[in-house]
């Protein structure tokens, strides 16, 4: 697997490669024939930070949107920081964590990404408001983009899951007027069926975390809905992670069955959860 854009770096954690395309080349040119002829879907995934918080032990809610993704082998998952100091990692041995992706998965992980430096004006002081998502916006419940979200760039290698890169195409963000702060972007595509945790490391115990399930296979040995039965941290979910992870709207097959799981259905952040069979947390 592979997943780049025009102008990406791409940072390859597990190993130590760094490149840099060439920011001058063309959508045609930042990506292969698999993504380009529309078989692999592009999800957005966002990246947000909402006050008041759901749970007392929260300084805001920092979650991701939607926090529960179904999608299908070579689908790409765009994920915009439309809030900074955020970023995706899998839950891998090879990061000290217990494994929460199928076997055989490369462990990956995006950068630490923000907004794009480029839109920050170069004698600015104070950083731009972080209070962003509150807004209606199309994508936050992991809708399809345009077909020219595809040609931002993500191309699959079957012998690889673990490669990843970062987009710098402004046509991803919705602030791309200038008028404001453009989100940074990274791609990742997943080929391998299964059941994918994800945190973002700076606000894991906040409850940042998130379940992509890629095709139909919903069987895992970590799924779980009581918190207490998972390993202790380090190895195991820190903090409110264990209770987004266990929710109960966040079984695969519900996951499969909604398609995407909004952060606001959580039973955690509400009265009453889906009547999925599962317990509260």
């Amino acid at each position: 697997m592979k997943a780049f854009g025009a102008g990406a770096a791409i940072s390859v954690l597990g190993g130590s490669t760094v490149a840099q395309e060439d920011d001058e080349m063309d959508d045609e040119g930042s990506s292969d024939d698999e993504a380009m002829d529309g078989t692999g879907t592009v999800h957005t995934v966002e990246t947000l930070i909402r006050a008041p918080p759901t749970n007392p032990n929260r300084p805001v809610d920092f979650f991701f949107q939607p926090t529960g993704l179904h999608i299908e082998p070579g689908d790409v998952v765009k994920f915009v920081f439309r809030t900074p100091d955020h970023n995706v990692v899998a839950y891998h041995p090879a990061f000290g964590m217990r494994r929460r992706v199928p076997i055989g998965v490369t462990a990956f992980s995006s950068p630490l990404l923000g907004w794009r430096p480029e839109s920050i004006p170069g004698d600015q002081i104070e950083p731009p408001a972080e209070m962003g998502g509150e807004e209606e916006d199309s994508d936050a419940d992991g809708s399809d983009d345009e077909d020219d979200d595809a040609e931002d760039g993500a191309s699959d290698d079957e012998t690889d899951d673990g490669s990843n890169g970062s987009d710098d195409d402004n046509e991803d963000g919705d602030d791309s007027d200038g008028e404001g702060p453009v989100p940074d972007t990274w791609l990742h595509a997943f080929e391998t069926p299964g059941v994918y945790d994800l945190l973002c490391s700076p606000h894991e115990g906040y409850g940042m975390a998130m379940r992509v399930v890629v095709g139909d296979v919903t069987e895992t040995e970590f799924e779980t809905s009581n918190p207490e039965d998972l390993p202790e941290p380090r190895a195991g979910p820190v903090g409110l992670a264990r209770v987004t992870l266990t929710d109960p709207a966040l079984q695969p097959s519900y996951i499969v069955s909604e398609g995407t799981v909004l952060w606001e259905t959580l039973t955690s952040n509400q009265q009453s959860g889906p009547d999925n069979g599962g317990e509260e947390s």
